[in-house]
């Protein structure tokens, strides 16, 4: 059996739906996050690119962190001639829920060069512990 495959028409159809805008990672309107569990706490780690402290806001309610906040557009000169615009200017809203062992009343947050580090103590019952023997 001869299967004939159209290879530029095929394979740029193939791209096309592969690449949509639902599924390329450069139109979510949510920030990449990572997380990472130590032995004595929760480490949130969000990238957020071009983004001032005072255009963030973390918020916590019923065990659900949430992270609202707003890229705002750069200064574009009057006599600039765009040729390519791909950074985009958007607000944008990421939530997680927590787990049970957080300590809610010690959470911090720092902001260091677009990276966003949210750390999360363990309450003392969920901390690992050395059981002495008798």
């Amino acid at each position: 059996m001869l299967v004939h495959f159209e290879y530029p028409r095929t394979y740029d159809t193939l791209l096309d739906k592969f690449f949509t805008p639902e599924t390329s990672q450069r139109s979510c309107e949510c920030p990449s996050l990572d997380v990472m569990e130590g032995e004595n706490e929760y480490k949130i780690f969000i990238e957020l690119p071009g983004v001032k402290k005072e255009d963030l806001k973390l918020s916590l309610e019923d065990g659900v962190l949430t992270i609202n906040g707003e890229r705002k557009p750069y200064e574009i000169p009057d006599e600039a001639k765009i040729l390519l615009n791909e950074m985009r200017t958007r607000e944008f809203k990421r939530s997680i829920r927590l787990p049970q062992d957080v300590d809610f009343g010690q959470i911090s947050a720092e902001l260091n060069n677009g990276l966003l580090q949210v750390t999360l103590k363990k309450t003392e019952e969920a901390k690992p512990k050395s059981i002495e023997i008798k």
